[in-house]
């Protein structure tokens, strides 16, 4: 499924479309900044329509008309059957051989007609010749004279050029797109008038023999008289001062150059954030190592694709977590797979897929636009279909065997925290009293109003990701409205998982009561920009990275020394509840007891029907304060200190954690002994 003015680029979806706009070429190319492909289709429906309105204010013609469409299919045709029978005429070959060899690239032409000049073989193109009759051997012949059609340019620019100037057509996306199918339709069908047109006569001087008969011209051998035998004309070799200059040698590119590049591209627009960057260089770093390192992509073959899937089959699935694997690279993760047992050895076919979902966006951003001859490709095109075991649709049996092995739906994967487990993690001296800003867990008489305070409690009464909760900033507070609120948007310092997430959450009236409000001021006061600005860390990739490591872990420890009762063991790791564990418990509690519509508002999903994720506005925030109100009851034995206790200024930044506090101490003690001891 999938649309010509759609493009799946790193995970977001980009509108492109090229139009003619006051007799000028004008190319368009939009991110639409959503993975969601019926999201996508949408808003390039609403985009075609603005185009085309632009199109006639100016008055531009941009499509084909039917004479011109006529016009093309004629000319390719007469072209082709040309050069076909200027080959066929004088050769030695059987005429069946001719016509053996013209019934084959006609089925590839109609291929390329009905499918692209871009479109890639399939196992169900060969299955459909051979269940026409065809032999296999033929129809791989067929998939080889595809493969070298396309490697070759089936269709050339200088053709297309010379249809437009010539039939008085724009050079548009959607134009070139069908004269190119046009071609090549026209290209089948001069296959197949070459054959019909073919002499099945074993000697085709017997019927010439009455006109030779009746030709009472003079004769051409005897009107000059003898003559030398004609000389073969040689050309002259070039002289030696003047050597012929070679042809020039394409450079190719280097797949981690060619990742490098993409992943600029791509953050350059805003599609790709820190975590996927991260992402594609390990997906190209696994499959240049599995190619053999310094792999050029010209230079790529089918068994690179079948290396990598080994390799992946034969790394720890859960690699390059230890020391000695980071020092030593892929031999040392695949030295300890040796070591380990079965079940830990070998990625997950989800992972794998991922992987060579990042691989394809780097080739595909390589290659460039179709038709691009600066672009970088491999000789035959890759097929990743059996890389993707399972991918697609298949054959019934198959689809009903992978409906039997997915016996887990979504939500039974991911364990929610009970009731009685947050009321345990919020037991903590962190609301009851600590011993200091460098001891939250240890009691004492303290109160600290800043993250390690807050940010535990807006998980089960939010249900939010902690990356967009951590790092909001102050400019996305608004606590002087009436229903005080703040707004969840792409900012520079922190990405969204998609555009849905886009929304505005009232403040918590249990924050309220707890003096949220009052710490907004004085965060303001103090010049902050964050919300909570200890979340800010330039060594950490996230602020949910930096929340689950400061906070959350050394919480979670606390209440759980021998973690929760669902913790277990999968793939080599060990698994438990975690911050994302607070989204089912949150959505949970107000499932039957709030519309769907309102739910997927407050926790950033999409409209669970076309027309609540399409058409329907998002909820008022009076409806989200009375919905979120449901959820005090996870933090309501908090009692308030007020007023608030803020860091000390030189705190309010992440750092300066409990260790250099302590060396400080230390220093100033034996500061204090050495004075002493002088002055004694």
């Amino acid at each position: 499924m999938g649309l010509p003015n759609l493009k799946l680029r790193g995970g977001s979806y980009h509108w492109r479309r090229k139009i003619m706009v006051a007799g000028r070429p004008l190319p368009l190319s939009i991110s639409l900044r959503t993975g969601n492909f019926y999201r996508a289709r949408l808003m390039s429906d609403r985009l075609s329509v603005a185009v085309e309105g632009l199109r006639m204010a100016y008055g531009q013609l941009t499509g084909m008309s039917r004479e011109q469409m006529k016009q093309v299919f004629g000319d390719a045709l007469r072209w082709q059957l040309q050069r076909i029978e200027q080959d066929q005429t004088g050769s030695l070959a059987d005429p069946g051989d001719h016509a053996t060899a013209n019934s084959l690239h006609a089925e590839a032409w109609e291929f390329l007609a009905r499918s692209g000049v871009e479109a890639r073989w399939t196992l169900d193109e060969h299955q459909r010749l051979v269940a026409n009759g065809w032999s296999p051997a033929q129809a791989k012949t067929v998939a080889n004279i595809v493969f070298d059609l396309q490697n070759g340019g089936a269709v050339s620019g200088e053709q297309l050029a010379a249809y437009s100037a010539a039939f008085d057509f724009p050079v548009t996306a959607e134009n070139v797109g069908r004269v190119r199918r046009l071609i090549c339709k026209a290209k089948a069908a001069a296959c197949r008038e070459a054959t019909a047109r073919l002499s099945w006569q074993e000697d085709e001087g017997e019927a010439w023999i009455d006109e030779a008969l009746g030709d009472e011209t003079p004769f051409a051998f005897e009107q000059s008289g003898p003559t030398a035998a004609p000389e073969v004309v040689t050309p002259a070799p070039a002289a030696e001062d003047e050597p012929t200059p070679p042809l020039p040698i394409r450079p190719k590119k280097d797949l981690i150059e060619a990742s490098e590049e993409a992943i600029a591209e791509h953050q350059k627009a805003g599609d790709w954030d820190a975590d996927t960057v991260k992402q594609v260089r390990t997906a190209i770093r696994l499959f240049d190592y599995a190619c053999g390192t310094g792999i050029m992509i010209e230079d790529l073959q089918q068994f690179h694709v079948r290396a990598f899937t080994k390799l992946c089959a034969t790394l720890p699935n859960r690699w390059g977590r230890t020391r000695e694997e980071r020092a030593g690279g892929f031999e040392a993760s695949l030295a300890r797979a040796a070591t380990l047992p079965a079940s830990e050895v070998g990625l997950g076919q989800v992972t794998i897929n991922k992987h060579l979902t990042w691989v394809t966006s780097v080739l595909d951003h390589a290659a460039g636009e179709d038709g691009d001859e600066t672009g970088h490709r491999p000789a035959i095109p890759l097929l990743f279909k059996t890389a993707r075991k399972g991918a697609g649709k298949g054959p019934r049996k198959d689809r009903k065997r992978k409906r039997k092995r997915k016996r887990k739906r979504k939500r039974d994967k991911r364990a929610n925290w009970t009731k009685a487990e947050v009321a345990c993690l919020l037991s903590a001296p962190i609301w009851a009293g600590t011993k200091g800003i460098d001891h939250r867990l240890t009691p004492g008489t303290q109160i600290i109003h800043d993250a390690w305070y807050w940010l535990p409690l807006m998980l089960p009464l939010y249900g939010g990701r902690s990356s967009e909760l951590a790092g909001l900033g102050l400019a996305e507070v608004h606590e002087q409205e009436s229903i005080p609120y703040f707004v969840i948007d792409y900012t520079e310092d922190r990405p969204l998982k998609n555009v849905q997430s886009i929304r505005k959450l009232p403040i918590h009236p249990e924050l309220i009561r707890l003096g949220f409000i009052d710490y907004i001021g004085e965060l303001r006061r103090a010049g902050c920009t964050m919300l909570f600005p200890e979340m800010g860390s330039a060594d950490s990739s996230s602020f949910a990275s930096t929340f689950y490591k400061t906070i959350f872990s050394k919480l979670q420890r606390w209440a759980f020394p021998e973690g929760t009762d669902w913790r277990r063991r999968i793939g080599g790791a060990w698994k438990d509840k975690d911050v994302h564990s607070y989204r089912g418990l949150a959505t949970t509690a107000l499932k039957g007891r709030v519309s769907d519509s309102v739910r997927c508002d407050i926790f950033g999903h999409e409209g669970e029907t076309e027309t609540a994720s399409t058409y329907d506005d998002q909820a008022d925030l009076q409806l989200k304060f009375d919905a979120l109100t449901l959820l005090t009851p996870f933090t309501a034995h908090i009692e308030p200190h007020l007023p608030v206790r803020m860091r000390p200024q030189d705190r309010l930044r992440h750092g300066a954690s409990w260790r250099q506090s302590r060396l400080t101490k230390a220093r100033s003690g034996s500061t204090a002994v050495a004075t002493a001891t002088r002055k004694t």
